[in-house]
């Protein structure tokens, strides 16, 4: 997905006045609803209150009222009324205002700003579906594949004389030339087959080739038309349900005769055409694997896919351009690597997209080369896992009257859409036995402020052997969150409340993948690492001599207990933090 973007996921004529849709997109489950005005509302498909599904619903007054308890809402997802309080309610509704997507209607086409804050550009269409003079015919099929795999496909000019050797690839011209590709403008890129009945010729180069005045032009971000003829035109969008699974909506457009009774039924006609020739590709795209493209994705590329390559490349760049947080994980993926330039196209870019000699690798033995050394047998360094950067965290839970916490080291944001944050919990904890029960935790984000307290109240004992919530914490140090848990205010900057939605057996810890249903801001103080904790927080061990009973000391340079003994067993685990012996220190008087 491509953050602040308009993106075309509905035909109109699917929503008539008063009524509720419900559709997935963009990997979450969403309602659309005209009001008998004609305004259009798109809105999270959970109501606020129990989370049942508002597609269930009914259309009162302007707004869509929940079928469970009758709460309502406006087209801008603001709560407006709660029946259980009274209509002379005087408490504060706003938590139970839903998240709304901005929405236009052009052309009997109904888009949706996926991006965050208010839109910043209208969408970008084609003039076809502005153009009363054409009549048109729409059609729709459900893909298995991500919509990125079904905008390539359309943009693939050399599978044409095999997926469709009967249909629109009749003639055997399996040679293609270039293709040439031309930007447009930054939104729009256009191309053509200039294909040909291979007889031994060798093929034109990009710069060589012809665009044909049948052309294909795509805009940014899921807008495609065919430009056969100025009387013919089909139009394609392709809408994103999940990162596995898409639908590709077709129009034929036409003005044959001018006479719209005729044109319609030419449209339709074209529409069974369209269906035909639309489930020959059908049929090979749910093959490919992975599901969802990307720069580097083990292909083995040819010149004929520049358009492709080209597509890829401004994709990759669109999400650099989103700066918002929640796009960081998808700009940093498989796309994220392209160096490609545009407009140009050769085979020295094939050659570019391997890997270079004196790159890194890695091979079954181990044996690293860099280009400049000889191979050499790579040695496993333990001590490389402290360059690692980790975060600190209070992960609390709450298993009916039994309320619990602990420090964590691992929370982070995974994916965009849906959002979604993964946070690592050690199995010995007893937190850990409680987020697995229950399902829901609050994370709270440790900062430069927190005094080395708070990581011994939290970190050095078990909820198992005490509450970590009674009078030897104090109250003012932690509030209640919506979901009945408590959050950590003092030392922390923010904190989320999250529900897991998958979980995934690591060995001695468990990865929790969850949706984060609250967040909030709670100061603008840096967010604590551990290599801050250590210098800048942890006390310094002081030095000791022997013992009286003159054994030796060794002491956890994560939590500071201590072990007296000469010799510390291999397979000691330390039993306040539970790391093992590499994290102890023999301090010798």
């Amino acid at each position: 997905m491509i953050k602040n973007q308009w993106y075309a996921v509905l035909s109109s004529h699917q929503l008539r006045k008063g009524k509720i849709l419900g559709v997935r997109r963009f990997g979450e489950d969403i309602v659309f609803f005209r009001t008998e005005s004609g305004e259009i509302g798109c809105l999270n498909s959970r109501c606020a209150h129990r989370k049942a599904s508002l597609e269930k619903g009914r259309i009162s007054n302007e707004h869509i009222k929940c079928p469970f308890h009758g709460i309502e809402y406006d087209i801008n997802g603001k709560c407006v009324y709660v029946p259980a309080e009274g209509r002379a309610s005087v408490y504060d509704h706003s938590r139970f205002h839903m998240r709304h997507y901005h929405t236009r209607e052009i052309g009997g086409i109904i888009f949706v700003w996926y991006g965050e804050g208010e839109p910043d550009k209208d969408p970008d269409v084609f003039d076809v579906i502005k153009d009363s003079s054409y009549s048109y015919d729409h059609m729709e099929d459900f893909w298995s594949v991500d919509y990125s795999r079904v905008i390539e496909n359309q943009l693939d000019v050399s599978h044409l004389a095999f997926v469709h050797r009967d249909t629109i690839g009749r003639g055997n011209k399996t040679l293609c030339n270039g293709p040439k590709v031309v930007w447009i403008d930054r939104n729009t890129l256009e191309t053509s087959a200039d294909n040909e009945v291979d007889v031994g010729q060798t093929p034109k180069s990009s710069e060589e080739s012809v665009l044909k005045s049948t052309n294909l032009t795509f805009k940014f971000p899921n807008m495609w038309l065919n430009h056969v003829t100025d009387k013919l035109m089909i139009l394609a969008f392709f809408i994103p349900v999940d990162d596995e699974h898409a639908i590709i909506a077709l129009r034929f457009y036409n003005r044959f005769t001018g006479i719209k009774a005729i044109d319609r039924v030419i449209a339709i006609l074209g529409s069974i055409a369209n269906r035909i020739i639309e489930r020959q590709d059908k049929r090979i795209v749910e093959t490919e694997l992975p599901k969802k493209t990307g720069m580097f994705i083990g292909e083995c590329l040819l010149a004929s896919d520049l358009p492709i390559l080209e597509y890829r490349r401004r994709r990759a760049e669109l999400q650099k351009e989103s700066t918002v947080k929640d796009d960081a994980y998808a700009s940093a993926s498989s796309d994220d690597k392209s160096n490609v330039g545009a407009g140009t196209f050769d085979h020295e870019l094939l050659r570019k997209l391997s890997f270079r000699k004196g790159d890194v690798t890695m091979s079954e033995n181990n044996i690293v080369t860099d280009g400049n050394e000889p191979g050499r047998k790579a040695e496993m360094n333990t001590k490389a896992m402290y360059r690692l950067s980790y975060g600190l965290f209070v992960c609390t839970v709450k298993d009916g009257k039994k309320t619990n916490g602990c420090i964590i080291n691992t929370a982070i944001q995974v994916a965009s859409s849906p959002n979604r944050i993964s946070i690592a919990v050690n199995k010995a904890n007893y937190t850990h036995d409680m987020l697995k029960e229950t399902g829901r935790c609050n994370v709270s984000v440790i900062s430069t402020e927190a005094e080395f307290e708070l990581f011994k109240h939290f970190g050095f004992q078990s909820g198992r052997d005490v509450d970590k919530f009674d009078e030897s914490f104090n109250a003012k140090d932690y509030r209640i969150a919506e979901n009945d848990i408590p959050y950590i205010t003092k030392g922390t900057n923010a904190y989320f409340s999250l529900e897991v939605k998958e979980s995934v057996d690591l060995g001695s810890h468990t990865l929790f993948i969850c949706e984060p249903v609250m967040m909030e801001v709670l100061s603008d103080a840096a967010s604590c690492t551990y290599e801050y904790y250590q210098k800048n927080i942890k006390p310094k061990p002081q030095p000791v001599g022997k013992t009286a009973t003159g054994k030796t000391v060794w002491r956890c340079t994560i939590c500071g207990y201590e072990w007296e003994g000469e010799e510390l067993p291999d397979d000691f685990i330390c039993p306040i933090c539970k790391h093992p012996k590499a994290d102890f220190e023999k301090i010798i008087g």
